[in-house]
């Protein structure tokens, strides 16, 4: 496969990887084929539960119960988790990376080899990320978005840190850099 799109957020319910139905719509909206729509999110583990609804409040500090897990485990928690990612972004030359809030963080704690972080292009949403990986990345920010306000961003759309995904701006973005890495391939 030449082009995949996929999501990377975190685990809102540690028992699954589904997708959820904003973040399916989101990719439908994407002019790429099926098959280059990733349908899961991480750890990309298939076995896992379909999606499930998740109060904000659980959601919200189940994000942070994982945000304190990777500090305190450090390279156990990439070890363990980089397989399936890995073999997930290789599945295609390039991919084009979804990060909602603290994505980016965990994309950037993963520590992939410099090789596969080169075919990667990330857009990252709402992001709250201390240690970002080292790949071509675009930061979208809101001012409605009091969580991730404070952080460097790229590019300022008018969301909340929850509703991104509906921003016609961040759409479309990724339609752009969708055309754009498709063209890039196809001069390759």
């Amino acid at each position: 496969m030449r082009l995949q799109v996929l999501h990377l957020t975190g685990q809102s319910d540690p028992r699954s990887c589904g997708l959820s139905p904003v973040q399916d719509a989101f990719l439908d909206g994407l002019p790429v084929p099926e098959e280059a729509k990733v349908r899961l999110n991480f750890p990309y583990d298939a076995t896992l539960a379909p999606y499930r609804p998740v109060p904000l409040w659980l959601g919200s500090l189940r994000h942070l119960v994982l945000f304190v897990r990777i500090r305190l485990l450090r390279g156990r928690w990439a070890r363990r988790h980089r397989p399936l990612v890995e073999a997930r972004l290789r599945a295609a030359d390039r991919s084009l990376v979804l990060c909602g809030s603290i994505g980016l963080d965990l994309l950037g704690r993963l520590d992939l080899p410099p090789g596969l972080l080169q075919r990667l292009t990330v857009v990252a949403y709402g992001a709250v990320a201390t240690r970002p990986p080292a790949c071509r990345t675009i930061r979208v920010g809101s001012r409605g978005d009091h969580l991730a306000r404070w952080w460097p961003h790229d590019v300022e759309v008018d969301a909340g840190h929850l509703d991104y995904l509906a921003s016609p701006e961040l759409a479309a973005l990724c339609r752009d850099l969708v055309a754009e890495l498709s063209a890039t391939r196809d001069r390759a």
